[in-house]
Order: C-alpha cells, then sequence, then structure tokens
C-alpha cells in the first residue's frame, strides 16, 4: 500500500465531521460531546488525519486548542466535502421517494415560543430522516437570510410586499396595544368600566410605551402612520427584542405593540392584556418564506408543507385566548 493510499483511507468522514467540530468548538472536549464520541475516540482521529496530511492541526492551549494554520486552510474544503457527501445521501434518499438531510427553519419570535415544539414534534413522528434546525430573528435578518441562502425558508411577518423570495401566507394578526390589564385600565378607560374592544391609533397618545427599536416592522409601520396624522408619542424606551419589552410590561406601568400571538402565555394567565388597534394598515400578515438561493429538496417540500399544515391551526389557537 503506497503512503497516497494511506493517507486517503485514514481521511474518513466521521473524522472529518470531528475535525470541524472541533476547529469550530475550539474544544476537543465540545467536538467529542457534539459528536457523541469518547475523548480518547476523538484525539485518535485527530491524530490519524495528522498523521494523514503531515502536520499538526492544534495548538493546546489554556482554554482548549487553537487550530495551526494547516487546519484553518483545510476547514473551507473539509465543509465543501461534508456538504457534497451529504447532498449525495440526500439525492439517494429522494430518488427513493424518502425526505431526508437537513432543513433549517427561521421563526421570528412572536411565533417560536409555540411553533418549534410543536413543529417538532410532526417531523420527528412523521420524517424520522429529517434533522430540523431553528434560527430565531426579526423578519428583517431572516430576509436576508433567505436571500445569502444561509437558512432554507422562514414564518415571517409581513405588512407589504417585497424581496425576492418566495411567500405564503399562513395566517393574520391584529396589531394590539399590549400591557397590564390594570395599566391600561387606568389608562385608558373611565373607572369601573370595561377596556375597549378596540382602539385608534391617536389614543396611543396617551400612553408610556415601550418599542422596538428601528428598523423593524411594526416600528416602521407605527412611525409611517403617526407621522401621516402628525401624531407625538410618549416614547419612554426602545429595545431590540421582545424579551426586553415584555420585562418592561411587567416592571413599570407602559405599553407596547404586538399580535396577540406573541403574548398568548400572558394573556391565558391574565397577567397581559391586548386590545387590537381599530386601523386596517395594522393587520400583521404571517407568512412562509423559501430562499430563492437554496435548491428547495423533498426534505425542504415535507417541512414546508407541514408548517402551513400546523401554523394555521396553532396560530388560530393562540389568537383566541
Amino acid at each position: 500500500m503506497t503512503h497516497a493510499t494511506e493517507a486517503l483511507e485514514l481521511l474518513t468522514l466521521k473524522s472529518l465531521r470531528t475535525l470541524a467540530a472541533a476547529i469550530q468548538g475550539g474544544s476537543l472536549t465540545r467536538a467529542a460531546v457534539e459528536r457523541g464520541l469518547a475523548q480518547s475516540a476523538v484525539s485518535r482521529q485527530i491524530a490519524e488525519l495528522e498523521r494523514a496530511l503531515g502536520g499538526a492541526l492544534f495548538y493546546r492551549t489554556g482554554r482548549g486548542v487553537k487550530p495551526t494554520a494547516l487546519a484553518e486552510q483545510m476547514l473551507p474544503r473539509v465543509s465543501a466535502l461534508l456538504s457534497e457527501a451529504e447532498a449525495l445521501v440526500r439525492l439517494g434518499k429522494e430518488l427513493t421517494g424518502v425526505p431526508s438531510g437537513l432543513v433549517t427553519l427561521g421563526l421570528v419570535p412572536g411565533v417560536a415560543g409555540f411553533m418549534a415544539a410543536a413543529l417538532y414534534g410532526e417531523v420527528a413522528q412523521r420524517f424520522p430522516e429529517i434533522r430540523l434546525r431553528v434560527i430565531e430573528g426579526y423578519s428583517g435578518d431572516m430576509e436576508v437570510a433567505l436571500s445569502q441562502g444561509r437558512i432554507d425558508m422562514a414564518i415571517l411577518n409581513r405588512y407589504r410586499a417585497r424581496g425576492s423570495n418566495s411567500y405564503r401566507k399562513l395566517a393574520d394578526a391584529q396589531i394590539c396595544v399590549v400591557g397590564r390589564p390594570r395599566v391600561l385600565q387606568r389608562m385608558l378607560a373611565p373607572a369601573d368600566t370595561a377596556l375597549p374592544a378596540s382602539m385608534a391609533l391617536q389614543t396611543l397618545e396617551r400612553l408610556p410605551l415601550v418599542l422596538p427599536v428601528p428598523p423593524n416592522a411594526i416600528r416602521n409601520l407605527l412611525d409611517e402612520q403617526t407621522g401621516r396624522q402628525g401624531l407625538s408619542l410618549n416614547v419612554i424606551l426602545e429595545g431590540s427584542s421582545s424579551v426586553t419589552l415584555k420585562s418592561m410590561l411587567a416592571r413599570h406601568d407602559c405599553a407596547t405593540l404586538l399580535p396577540r400571538h406573541a403574548v398568548s402565555e400572558e394573556l391565558a394567565c391574565g397577567s397581559l392584556a391586548a386590545i387590537p388597534l381599530t386601523e386596517r394598515v395594522f393587520r400583521q400578515h404571517v407568512v412562509l418564506a423559501t430562499s430563492s438561493q437554496r435548491p428547495f429538496t423533498l426534505a425542504g417540500k415535507a417541512v414546508a408543507a407541514l408548517v402551513a399544515e400546523t401554523a394555521g391551526a396553532l396560530m388560530a389557537r393562540q389568537a383566541v385566548i
């Protein structure tokens, strides 16, 4: 057996996956956990690769390992080789009609809480060969990820058509003024009367508001509409996540704008109340967008069908709470 042949036999897909995990994680221990291997097995695979490639792949540091120049130069080719191997397996499965492989789904925060677990359950039961990866972010970030081909599909909030990606409407949701019931009661309703069933945009001038940091779809729409009506809002804080906004609602006398499904758990337990805005423009379209930069695989089609099948029912259930 020649040296070249022996080296090729050491370059197994298993060892290359371990190498990629160690480089990206910066630790052989983390690579062992990710790969489900003993650390001794990881060390043995790395040693075999070093013998095959003729050089060291890592420096040991006090915090783990650091890739050598050889490892850094190898990583792009290793990643490409692993992707090609996955594509080969996926092609074989597709030719036999079995959806398989990785599908990356983006979710906006308002639906991630109830959609991710429900969708995983459906995928695991009906398509066990599919691996689901969920990325959470705001609609604008998901649009960019779709356009760059970093994710396969995403559930987004839309207020108007845009972009080159393909869209399928899943549900509609009215944007609501959200706050603690007693806070909204004190600011909006006369004593001993119920909260209004809906409210006009101009009423927001009476409320201290916590709003998303622009650019943000709801914030952009709000700024546009209040500008047209000449309204002046009292924005006491801007936050870059719904976690920050909800925290402010829980601790301070203020309100924000969110669709009902984004606060369904809080509405169910009575910690928050939601009053829809009357203006039709404040109607949110929840859509499934697919990337124009990635092939729409059999696995992707299966996940997209499950999203369409489950999202509408889930959204309707959240909306009536």
